[in-house]
Formats: structure tokens, sequence, C-alpha cells
């Protein structure tokens, strides 16, 4: 076994994704969570104040809400005010519908970042994906109120099909609106995405697009953030672009009733916060050891000379072939 393909971490997460609530207001065509009714058992405020205890107690530094919808929990600002008092960094992905002016006056200032899901620059792309007609209004204007208060936005665009040819329109869009970053992450085959999967990107369209972003991030003021480790197979690299794999090396995913995985979008997981610490999930459970060894990695990715600084996507392994070890076809290289 090659030891430097281990990848070392420390003993904690730097950061969380909690998906607070499966419950949604939507019903997005290519919801990776297949969201829409919460769980029967989904953690109590009483239990999220003391994940946070444990979370503070061992120096996370950031939490990301997400869904479902956070803002249909009527206890969310309670459990993210609590965050916030115990030093923790917060911030939380919404799809705009819910804020209203109580929110932007007197709650969403506290959290680092509101990031807003916007899935194109006209009504017809982003409403198309979001199922909903009008949606696109209020979501824009909802951002537009809240930029124009000093409240920090960032916008999460998964690219598909459906709007991976209106790449340059969206940044001037977003220009306008003044927000702060960029999210983009890329169709998959998980939850019901599994039922769009002809608008999922071919793996030369995912370099394309890297590198169509690379040029585009010299100019613009935001950043741009993408879920995938595939930027170091560039040759010019833009510091710009922040594109890596946080899962098992510096972050996990909480789910709503309370199970841990490596990545929101692997159904594997390392344990229950209702039985076990999240201390004994990262260091000891199987998922999250397999995750940082790189000699487990199988298929295309085992003898590529990228396996170490980049290693492919776990997520997109498991959504292909049931095997998070296995290699990520979705990577343009052979």
């Amino acid at each position: 076994m090659n030891s430097d393909l281990i990848i070392n971490t420390s003993n904690y997460p730097f950061s969380v994704g909690w998906a607070i609530t499966n419950k949604c207001n939507l019903h997005c065509i290519h919801c990776n969570m297949n969201s829409g009714s919460a769980l029967e058992n989904e953690l109590t405020k009483e239990e999220c104040f003391r994940i946070i205890d444990e979370l503070s107690f061992n120096n996370v530094q950031k939490i990301c809400f997400f869904g479902g919808e956070p803002l249909v929990r009527n206890d969310f600002f309670e459990i993210a005010n609590y965050a916030g008092k115990k030093g923790i960094f917060v911030s939380f992905t919404t799809n705009g519908l819910l804020i209203d002016e109580n929110m932007i006056d007197n709650e969403l200032y506290k959290f680092e970042l509101i990031r807003v899901s916007l899935d194109g620059p006209t009504p017809e792309t982003h409403e198309f994906i979001r199922n909903l007609k009008g949606c696109f209004d209020i979501t824009v204007n909802n951002v537009k109120k809240m930029t124009e208060k000093g409240i920090s936005v960032g916008i999460v665009t998964c690219i598909s099909h459906k709007n991976i040819n209106y790449i340059e329109e969206m940044i001037s869009f977003l220009e306008t609106l003044k927000i702060k970053r960029w999210f983009i992450p890329i169709l998959s085959a998980a939850g019901r995405g599994s039922n769009i999967e002809k608008e999922i990107l071919t793996p030369e369209e995912v370099k394309q697009l890297l590198i169509k972003l690379e040029k585009i991030a010299i100019d613009i003021d935001f950043s741009i953030n993408l879920d995938l480790p595939y930027s170091t197979l560039l040759k010019d690299k833009n510091n710009k672009i922040k594109a890596s794999c946080p899962a098992a090396t510096t972050e996990l995913a909480i789910f709503a009733n309370g199970d841990v995985s490596p990545c929101c979008e692997i159904p594997i997981m390392g344990g229950n916060l209702r039985t076990k610490s999240i201390s004994e999930i990262w260091n000891k459970s199987k998922v999250f050891v397999d995750f940082r060894n790189r000699n487990l990695i199988k298929g295309k990715c085992k003898n590529c000379k990228y396996i170490k600084n980049c290693g492919g996507c776990r997520a997109n392994a498991y959504i292909k072939y049931g095997d998070y070890m296995q290699g990520d076809d979705v990577c343009w290289k052979e």
C-alpha cells in the first residue's frame, strides 16, 4: 500500500453540510435529495442544539444548512442563531421563495452567506428546472432586496443541457445582482436527476465548461466554486476558481434524521448522531476511512497520475456503479 495515497486530515471536520429538513415547497426536476415531504424521524430542535454543542466544542468553523428548504422549518432561525452564538460561521441554501421583509431586516444579516438557487438568467430556463411558473421573479427580487441591504448572497446554479449554453448570459446577469460567489454543481443521476439523465453533461462538456469558466473568472467580481476535483487536470488554472471535493477530508454531510455521510449524494452512512458522536463517525467509520485511502480507488482513476490531487468524484462513481471506490466516468481523462 502506498502511504502517499492516504490523505491526511484533522481528527474533526472543518465544516459541515447539514440537510436540516427534507421538506420542500418545490418539486425541482433535478433534486439530488429527492426532497418534498419531511422525513418521519427528523432531528428535533433540542437534538440539533446538542449536535451544535459537539461541533462547537471541536472547533468546527462552518455550517451550511440545506434541505429540502430550510425556511419551511419553523425553528430554523433558532437553530441557526444557536450555532452563530457558538462562534460558528453559518450559511444556508434556499430557493428564495419564502424570504420576506422581516427575515431580511431581522435575521438574514446574521449569516455569513445566503446561497440562493437560480438555474438560468431567464424565467423559461429557471422555471422549467424548478417546476413552478412565476418563481423566477420572486427569487430574483428577493436576491436584489438582500444585496441592497448589504446581505452577502451567493447563487447556486446546477448545470445541465438545459442551461449550459447560457453561461455568458448568466455571468452578465449575476454581475447586475452584485453577488459574492457563484456555486456550480453539475447535474448528476442522484435523486430525481435519474429521471432526466439525457440532460447530464458528457465528460467532454464538463472539460469545456471548466476551460470556459477559467477564462471568464479573470474578469468578474465574484468567485466561482465547483464541487468537483477536476481543475487540477487543467494546464492553466485560475485562483478565482475553487474546485475540489471536501468529502471526508474537511467536510461531512448530516441528513435530516441524523445520519452522517461523507457526501450528500452518497447514501452510505458512517453512523447516526442519535447513537454515535461525529468524532467517532469521522475517525472510525468504514466509509470515511475508505474515502481517504486512494489506494482503494479502482477503474479508470486507479492509475491516473492525478490520483493524489484529484482522486475523481466518489459520488459519480457510486451513482453509476453502486461502488464509491470505482472510477469516475464523468472525468474526461482516459
